[in-house]
């Protein structure tokens, strides 16, 4: 994951016009950037909610955790099947 993520910014710009190669890899720093902040805060607030449940010390559940593993897996799925969708689109 982390090899494909330093390598996904030279695939954006060799596959988008010259001149707006400074916007474009801007553009992907900036969603990723984004992206990552709000999966942190959803992931912080589902631990967050399971803390109440765990061992009274301010600790998250074990089940906070197998939530937060399941939402990362289910997207996860979902991104693929998008991936595979929007190939097939292109092809045709």
């Amino acid at each position: 994951m982390v090899v494909a993520l330093g390598a996904l910014p030279t695939v954006i710009a060799e596959g988008s016009d010259p001149s707006r190669t400074g916007v474009i890899t801007a553009l992907y720093n900036n969603a990723k950037t984004l992206g990552g902040a709000v999966a942190g805060g959803v992931f912080v607030s589902l631990l967050a909610a399971s803390a109440g449940r765990g061992l009274g010390d301010g600790t998250p559940a074990e089940s906070g955790y197998v939530t937060v593993w399941l939402l990362c897996a289910v997207i996860a799925f979902g991104a693929a099947a998008v991936t595979a969708v929007s190939r097939r689109a292109g092809r045709d």
